[in-house]
């Protein structure tokens, strides 16, 4: 019986002992658990996805034309890109600067930007938008092969890129913008300059100038021509999503 209660006297001390035991391990558990979360597949797929991002950065060009076209022509070609949410890929606009029809592609950043919008409306950094500019044309050069109804050329390509930081001073937008300029239909990377545009000589919008106004300016960086109508879509509404983007409406004649 003595010995009994002895036993009895004893069983905390074991069942202390015992659960003090089943603590270290499950520490030593925990702790191999946070040794393997270190060195292991979770944390690697992490760090593994932050270089693909720096590298993907890295390819983005700066603010510079031939940089630019060097990565809308062979590194990320346009054309694979999407076009504008919305409408159909060749649009029929009557808009000068660019054209009688146009097509717009975006890239990944873009496209985010426009189909997921924050709010206030901003366009991603490393946004790219590519329009393609046709002019009516009576076969001569012979038209472009997506309009077999129309006869129409391409004469060039007009395209907005947001780089962070590229100001000329403080709050100013970080778009940098270039005008391609393509002959025979044809686009080399040459930067266009507004005189060797159809359009020079008509009416600018909203105006009783001409573009003549902007003869000779070249059309890379921050051309006025660009700025002082995209100003005018800073803020979101019917016709533009903000952040300098317009909405693309097709013509209607009144």
């Amino acid at each position: 019986m003595a010995l009994q209660r002895s036993r009895l006297r004893d069983l905390p001390l074991i069942l202390v002992l015992a659960a003090g035991m089943f603590i270290v391990a499950s520490a030593g558990s925990v702790s191999e658990a946070g040794r393997v979360s270190e060195g292991g597949s979770v944390s690697e797929s992490v760090s593994e996805a932050g270089r693909i991002s720096e590298s993907r950065q890295a390819q983005l060009p700066g603010a510079d034309a031939r940089q630019l076209w060097q990565y809308i022509s062979k590194d990320n070609p346009y054309q694979s890109w999407k076009t504008f949410p919305g409408v159909p890929r060749y649009v029929h606009v009557a808009e000068n600067p660019h054209g009688d029809w146009v097509a717009v592609y975006l890239n990944n950043e873009a496209a985010d930007s426009i189909a997921y919008p924050a709010n206030p409306f901003q366009m991603k950094y490393g946004s790219v938008l590519v329009k393609e500019n046709y002019v009516l044309t009576n076969g001569d050069p012979a038209p472009q092969s997506p309009f077999t109804g129309v006869p129409v050329a391409l004469v060039s390509l007009t395209v907005m890129y947001k780089v962070r930081g590229y100001q000329r001073v403080p709050n100013e937008d970080e778009w940098f913008w270039v005008m391609y300029g393509c002959t025979n239909g044809r686009c080399d990377g040459s930067v266009a300059t507004i005189g060797d545009q159809p359009f020079v000589n008509e009416m600018i919008p909203q105006s009783k100038d001409t573009f003549a106004f902007f003869k000779g300016e070249v059309v890379a960086g921050k051309p006025w021509i660009c700025i002082e109508c995209h100003q005018r879509a800073n803020l979101s509404n019917g016709f533009s999503f903000g952040d300098f983007v317009w909405k693309l409406k097709a013509w209607a004649p009144k």
